[in-house]
């Protein structure tokens, strides 16, 4: 969050006269504690200072801190909009169903496969959603700096704790022009994963590679011994060919570190920039590779990410290795994590990293209550009990009730105990360390503006999966970055 000082004679005048207005409202807060029992009086000034009566909210400096609220949210009645379907979409229902008893609330869950354009033109229409959660990072300050959302400094979020539960680099994503805060981490993915069948591996003693020369050496192994070593899938409707642009980012920020990677994200650095090629050419190293893809890399973008890991789990296995985020377990059939497992992505050059996405909350309607059911939904108990069908009979309110579909945490106090699997356990733990280290960094084209990293990107990944050339790919993209 951006810090301003305020220098000279004229800054200083404006710091006295904040200063004697901020003390009047201090007054008015007293009494308003004295005389409004436990009710919770705001009132903002200053550029966004909030002083709240009853005890709940300590201010300093434009930052509002909460120390617990007693607003009351029963009644309160919206719809949730999000990308979520299918089992995925019943659990988020399941958890709202939790809080709508727990609460008294009626808030309602409504998902769509083709999210990323419904959102734009729910906005555009005028009809946005009170609450939405996005994948996609990069539309929340379009949204924002067009006056549509409503920052969370104004519903008196605690920005720094926050920070500390859900990392500043993802807080970050959320400053816009005004220098607030509009985005709300929720829950994360960790992408920087391959998926393996663990039983071949074992009959036929592969080991896990660690480098990506070791991969490519593994991959060929596997040809030889008789097997496909990989599935593909890059079919999502129409945000088809984002899996395609995971591989390359998580190539890209190991072949040349967080700053390179922050910098074509940005685009402090052309979009068609020498290191990109690099990157997606030793992706293409595997991907174009005879006999390495299932199918073959031309039907690749013709297969739905949802079914793309499918073949692992067929007898004998069509395919031995799968490169998905940490949600890929919601689409296993059940008993799958007994037989698929994991391992990270290996260093490339000698680097790693740690490269994931996940959703984050835009908030468009001005509402308290609002605020306030969102500060409980990114609490430690509620993202408990959105972790798993169960909580890990560790939450205080129970799960989801959806077998087969679990959340990893946004916050870096949810205890793996939420969790019913052991892979999500795991990766939880994964998580919450990153979270808490702040070393959590997020998928590149979630990043970029909506008709890049949502738009050209994934297409021109489809293109290439057909045999477009690289340079020609990324000059297209490059050609479509908005100038403003």
């Amino acid at each position: 969050m951006a810090t301003f000082a305020v220098a000279g004679v004229e800054g200083r005048m404006r710091l006295m006269k904040k200063g004697r207005w901020l003390a009047v409202l201090a007054i008015m807060a007293m009494i308003a504690a004295a005389c409004g029992g436990t009710g919770t009086t705001t009132t903002t000034a200053g550029g966004g200072a909030t002083t709240t009566a009853g005890g709940a909210t300590t201010t300093a400096g434009g930052t509002t801190t909460t120390a617990g609220s007693m607003v009351d949210v029963s009644g309160t009645e919206f719809t949730l909009f999000g990308a979520p379907t299918g089992a995925e979409g019943d659990a988020m229902t399941g958890f709202l169903n939790v809080y709508n008893e727990n609460k008294g609330t009626n808030i309602t869950y409504v998902g769509s496969d083709d999210f990323e354009n419904q959102i734009q033109i729910r906005v555009e229409g005028g009809d946005p959603p009170a609450v939405a959660f996005t994948p996609q990072p990069g539309t929340i300050c379009k949204f924002a700096d067009e006056g549509k959302l409503v920052s969370l400094e104004d519903l008196g979020f605690d920005i720094a704790q926050l920070e500390s539960d859900s990392g500043k680099f993802w807080m970050d994503l959320g400053i816009c022009a005004d220098g607030k805060h509009y985005g709300l981490p929720w829950f994360p993915n960790y992408k920087s994963l391959i998926w393996y069948v663990e039983p071949v591996f074992k009959d036929k003693g592969y080991e896990i590679p660690t480098t990506w020369q070791g991969l490519l050496d593994l991959s060929q192994k596997m040809v030889d011994d008789g097997y496909a070593p990989w599935c593909f899938g890059f079919e999502s409707g129409n945000a088809t060919g984002w899996p395609g642009t995971d591989w390359v980012e998580d190539i890209y920020v190991r072949q040349d570190g967080a700053d390179m990677y922050g910098k074509w994200f940005r685009h402090e650095i052309p979009f068609n920039d020498p290191s990109v090629a690099t990157a997606l050419n030793t992706f293409g190293d595997l991907f174009f590779a005879p006999g390495f893809v299932l199918g073959g890399a031309e039907n690749v973008a013709s297969i739905s990410f949802k079914d793309a890991p499918l073949p692992m789990f067929d007898t004998p296995p069509g395919c031995l290795m799968h490169k998905q985020g940490s949600f890929v377990t919601n689409f296993f059939p059940a008993g799958g994590e007994d037989i698929v497992k994991f391992f990270p992505f290996p260093t490339v050059d000698g680097n790693t990293g740690a490269m994931g996405g996940g959703d984050t909350v835009m908030i468009f309607k001005n509402d308290p209550k609002i605020g306030q059911i969102l500060k409980d939904w990114v609490s430690a108990d509620w993202e408990c009990t959105l972790a798993s069908p169960s909580g890990g009979g560790v939450s205080p309110y129970g799960g989801t009730g959806v077998a087969g579909v679990e959340r990893l945490p946004g916050n870096k106090n949810v205890s793996s105990d939420c969790y019913e699997t052991d892979t999500n356990k795991t990766l939880s733990k994964v998580i919450t360390d990153a979270l808490a280290s702040n070393t959590f960094v997020f998928d590149a084209s979630d990043l970029m503006p909506p008709e890049v990293g949502q738009g050209t990107w994934w297409t021109g990944l489809v293109d290439w999966s057909k045999g477009t050339p690289t340079q020609q790919v990324l000059d297209t993209v490059e050609a479509s970055w908005p100038s403003s």
